[in-house]
This record gives C-alpha cells, sequence and structure tokens, in this order.
C-alpha cells in the first residue's frame, strides 16, 4: 500500500514556483525633447485687461538633466515586469526665450526655467547575461508633464506667466550592463520615448546602479 502511495505521489503536478527578484535602480539622466509641447496658462489679469486660460504656442528642442529611481521584478532570471519610476529633469544649457502670443497679447517663453518629470508605470521586458554582461529591453508606460516661467506683455509692463503640460508617455527602454557582484552592476540606458506630446519626440540616456539579481 505504501509502494503503490509513493508512486502515485510521483504523477501528482507540483506547481513550480517562479523564481522573483526585486530590483531598484538609481541613476543619472540626460534627454532631449525634440519639440515642446503647446503649454497651457491659467487666468492672469494684467494692467490693461484680464487674460482667460489658454495655451501658448512654443517652438524648439530642449535639452535636460536629471536622476531617476526604479522598481522592478525579475522573474526566472529573464523577464523583468518594471513596477514603478520616477524621474524629474532640469533644462540645461543657454537656451533664448521663446517669443509668442496669449489671446491676442506678446508672451514669453523661457525655456531655462523648464522642469519636466515622469511617473512610469507597470511594463513588460526581456533581459540576457553573457558572463559579468547584461543586456535588456523593456516597454514601459507612464505620465510626463513640463512646467516652465513666461510672461505676457501689457504696454510696458510684464506679467508673469506658470506654463505646463502634461501627456501620456510610452518608452522602449534598452540597456546594457557591467556586473560588479552577483547583485550589483552598473548600467548604460538609451531610451526613445516614442510617444511624448507626440510621436518619436525625443530619447533619454541614462547612467544608473542597479541592485538585484
Amino acid at each position: 500500500m505504501a509502494s503503490a502511495l509513493a508512486l502515485a505521489g510521483c504523477f501528482v503536478a507540483r506547481p513550480a514556483a517562479a523564481d522573483v527578484d526585486l530590483q531598484i535602480a538609481l541613476g543619472m539622466n540626460a534627454g532631449y525633447l525634440r519639440k515642446i509641447p503647446s503649454l497651457g496658462a491659467g487666468k492672469v489679469s494684467t494692467t490693461a485687461r484680464d487674460i482667460a486660460a489658454g495655451d501658448v504656442r512654443a517652438r524648439g528642442g530642449l535639452w535636460l538633466m536629471g536622476g531617476t529611481v526604479d522598481v522592478q521584478l525579475t522573474i526566472e532570471d529573464r523577464w523583468t515586469v518594471p513596477l514603478f519610476g520616477a524621474t524629474v529633469m532640469w533644462a540645461t544649457g543657454s537656451a533664448a526665450p521663446i517669443a509668442s502670443s496669449f489671446d491676442g497679447s506678446i508672451a514669453r517663453i523661457r525655456p531655462s526655467t523648464a522642469v519636466r518629470g515622469d511617473v512610469l508605470f507597470l511594463g513588460f521586458g526581456r533581459r540576457w547575461k553573457h558572463r559579468r554582461f547584461m543586456y535588456g529591453v523593456a516597454a514601459r508606460t507612464g505620465i510626463s508633464g513640463i512646467t516652465m516661467e513666461g510672461d505676457v506683455a501689457a504696454g510696458a509692463s510684464r506679467t508673469p506667466l506658470n506654463l505646463g503640460a502634461a501627456t501620456f508617455l510610452f518608452t522602449v527602454e534598452a540597456e546594457g550592463c557591467r556586473r560588479i557582484d552577483p547583485e550589483h552592476r552598473v548600467c548604460f540606458q538609451v531610451v526613445p520615448r516614442v510617444y511624448e506630446h507626440q510621436f518619436l519626440n525625443g530619447v533619454t540616456f541614462g547612467l544608473r546602479m542597479e541592485w538585484g539579481r
């Protein structure tokens, strides 16, 4: 009887436990926004008149630098599931003010004051290891917002404007890493921003440190 039970047990399917590990990353980024989007402005009162909330059209591109934090799961040491990420970047380099209009009045946008923030959500990816190197690619969704300062003219005076825009974000992350030890590695990342206000509107480059298998 005991032998029969043991034999039957050999054929009973046992659920395989997936090998899951948590990974955390911190890094520095440089990015290029190919075309600054139209920016929303709230209602303002100038010395000449009240101006209702509306959009101020921008033009040109923008370079930014900042930092990022990211959390993801790795499954069976092959699949990746990005869980949450956040990035804050500031305009870098000199950028001349952009002349525009706000409800018929002359307005200026100052790209040098730009701040861009990304909140990244769930994604899915794949990675490969070869000796001390690792390569990976992942698709990611999120929300991106950008703010800038500006002003609108009324005669000889100017009234400050707080400008901003937000958009759905879709990126593809590609990275190459060099392992320092089994749970620490340094990585270089290239992230085409497939959709940010419009299609193919920029790219981000990052150097980051990752903790996790």
